[in-house]
């Protein structure tokens, strides 16, 4: 099993080509400030959209069973994926309020094609695909323990406006729907030992995490 630590590392959490396709796109997008909580929807009006988040932060919801796939900071791209004619189930919430930009999906296909820039988009798209991999690696541990030590170092790392503002039993189990009473015998653990420490059951600090329970 791969070190979580690894997995979990900061590099994967943006597209390093996420930029230059937003320096193409950002011309012929629509931008508005977003609000925290604000739904961002691949499809408006059976029209597909793709979003340009230049400011702030999302996370991304796997539609059919409400799944949190993966929070992102600015700058990042949503909905681009769709552009290949792969459709991707998904919508964004707003965690942390920014500046988003909206383009139809048929409008960034032909910016793409304009500008010769399928070599980067599908860079972007390995590069997403890559990352969900690696975060599934956390929902599949041998153990439930295994599980929630992934998803709490995952959380230590996510942006503090939003690790300070959902607790860290919703956070693990908006990614894996893990028992509610089982991920909360653990937490206590994990606080009466000293492993970690929380306050209202927001995480606040790691210590040391035990690799076995």
């Amino acid at each position: 099993m791969p070190d979580f630590e690894d997995i979990a590392d900061d590099r994967y959490r943006s597209s390093p080509f996420a930029s230059e396709l937003i320096a193409h796109l950002r011309p012929f997008a629509v931008f508005h400030t977003t609000v925290v909580g604000e739904r961002l929807e691949h499809t408006i009006h059976g029209e597909a959209m793709c979003y340009l988040i230049l400011e702030g932060s999302v996370a991304s919801y796997r539609r059919d069973d409400e799944t949190l796939l993966f929070t992102v900071q600015a700058p990042a791209l949503f909905g681009i994926g769709n552009v290949t004619d792969v459709f991707f189930d998904e919508y964004c919430k707003v965690i942390t309020p920014g500046l988003t930009g909206v383009i139809s999906v048929e409008k960034a296909r032909e910016v793409v094609e304009t500008h010769n820039l399928w070599n980067i988009l599908s860079q972007h798209i390995m590069h997403v695909t890559n990352r969900l991999y690696k975060n599934m690696l956390h929902r599949i541990a041998p153990s439930a323990y295994e599980i929630i030590r992934g998803q709490l170092i995952d959380l230590m790392r996510e942006e503090d406006t939003f690790r300070k503002s959902i607790t860290a039993e919703r956070y693990i189990r908006d990614k894996t729907h893990l028992s509610r009473s089982g991920v909360m015998r653990i937490l206590a653990d994990l606080k009466t030992g000293g492993f970690i420490e929380m306050e209202e059951g927001r995480l606040i600090k790691i210590n040391k995490l035990p690799a076995k329970y």
